[in-house]
């Protein structure tokens, strides 16, 4: 990359807006803030191949502040390499996760038609639940057929059955799953990407919300105490025999799911490496976000064929009774 491309690319990552997610459970999280000194940014001219004087260069850092970042991102598992340094957790820029979606489209479709199948049997297992006698299944039908069915209550069995990982990846004595992904659409998420939030209200309460908007809501949360109290009033309150009915749910699909992604294995893996991530970070670490797009598209596509609503403002809230 010339010196003239180089400078528009430095531009364009200075100039945009990144969002930081990771996935875990518990305490492993960073300990540290990766927005600090630029570090992400940092990390995002590595994965586009910058050379390492430009960002130097750009960002103001002297030899001896770039040596010091490198070796506290090694320290931490975010850095690998000597000559040829490449971050090791997942970075997306917005044409790579248009470039995702299109790729995943094959595999969002045969699992939505697989849910589409089994709609009938979970709609059945619903109407005979205590949540049928307060509320139809079409306001359920977003969180069920996408948070239960696909992620919150499916990742794990995703990483164990089909990653075949028990543990997340090892940074720093924490496990994590960690995301630097460009957003052009903010505040909405991500790519639109789908996810939870549990917002812990006392020992016994949480709020959970599940969607593509939360940055709105936490905004407004931030600003106004009515507005949370207003959310929590109005939310629907699951308890342990919801929960075993989510679990029931989640676990009818489980071997539906794990069979799909284990018939496309190869075709995984050779997005893995055509996309240019096998040389940076794990198969896993690529996979577990990249089924993320995967399943908000399948979310997508049964919202297109009305097998699920999607809530207007990209959430759906509910209290959780610990």
């Amino acid at each position: 990359m010339n010196m003239q491309k180089s400078s528009n690319k430095l531009d364009t990552i200075f100039n945009s807006y990144y969002e930081c997610k990771l996935i875990s459970r518990g305490d492993n999280f960073p300990d540290f803030n990766p927005v600090d000194d630029s570090l992400d940014l940092f990390l995002v001219a590595l994965h586009e191949k910058l050379d390492i004087k430009f960002f130097q260069k750009r960002a103001g850092w002297s030899d001896e502040f770039l040596q010091e970042k490198i070796d506290f991102l090694k320290s931490k598992n975010w850095l690998k390499g000597d000559e040829n340094l490449k971050p090791t957790v997942f970075i997306v820029s917005h044409n790579q996760g248009t470039g995702l979606y299109k790729y995943g489209k094959p595999l969002a479709e045969q699992i939505a038609e697989s849910v589409m199948q089994e709609i009938p049997s979970i709609k059945e297992k619903f109407y005979n639940s205590e949540l049928s006698s307060k509320y139809n299944f079409e306001e359920w039908s977003f969180f069920l057929l996408s948070d239960v069915l696909l992620d919150n209550w499916q990742i794990h069995n995703v990483e164990t059955e089909f990653l075949k990982k028990d543990e997340r990846p090892q940074r720093h004595g924490k496990n994590y799953y960690y995301s630097i992904m460009e957003n052009i659409e903010f505040p909405i998420e991500n790519f639109g990407i789908y996810g939870n939030q549990y917002r812990s209200l006392n020992d016994s309460i949480a709020l959970n919300i599940y969607g593509n908007n939360r940055n709105i809501v936490n905004s407004k949360i931030k600003k106004s105490n009515s507005y949370l109290d207003s959310l929590v009033n109005n939310a629907p309150k699951v308890t342990n025999v919801e929960m075993e009915l989510f679990d029931k749910l989640a676990s009818d699909f489980k071997p539906k799911l794990i069979k799909i992604l284990v018939e496309n294995k190869n075709y995984i893996n050779s997005i893995y490496n055509k996309t240019g991530y096998a040389d940076e970070i794990s198969f896993e670490e690529f996979f577990i976000w990249w089924y993320h797009f995967i399943y908000t598209d399948v979310t997508n596509i049964l919202g297109e064929h009305n097998e699920l609503r999607i809530p207007q403002n990209g959430n759906f809230y509910c209290l959780i009774m610990k």
